[in-house]
């Protein structure tokens, strides 16, 4: 059995400053006049580099895997609301630090040549 520090798959981590700023961008977009969730918008990751980007969704690239925002990244009721005075950015770094290393073993997994997830490349 060959373990992940033997693995031939090269390991890229996940790209911090892609995905807090994707974030952020989710978090400006719902919460500009009315707060509303849109539960049609992803966090996309390519596989060459791990840098994320926000999109709305529809089936994945190859080499790109996605992962809902809404109930998938961020579960609890209105973790997407901003608090007042804070920025998107901030928001995004606080949501981030409670899914951070999740997310970097989800994104391992679904690139991970053996699987087949619904969002695999």
């Amino acid at each position: 059995m060959t373990t992940i520090a033997e693995s031939p798959v090269p390991r890229i981590p996940l790209d911090y400053p892609s995905v807090r700023d994707a974030v952020a961008d989710y978090l400006l977009q719902v919460n500009h006049g009315v707060y509303q969730p849109d539960r049609k918008k992803v966090l996309s990751v390519r596989k060459t580099d791990r840098t994320a980007w926000l999109r709305d969704v529809s089936p994945p690239v190859r080499g790109e895997v996605f992962y809902f925002i809404e109930g998938e990244l961020f579960s609890e009721k209105d973790a997407t609301r901003l608090q007042n005075g804070e920025t998107p950015q901030e928001r995004a770094e606080k949501l981030l630090d409670g899914i951070w290393p999740q997310l970097q073993i989800w994104i391992a997994y679904d690139f991970a040549r053996s699987t087949s997830g619904m969002n695999a490349p």
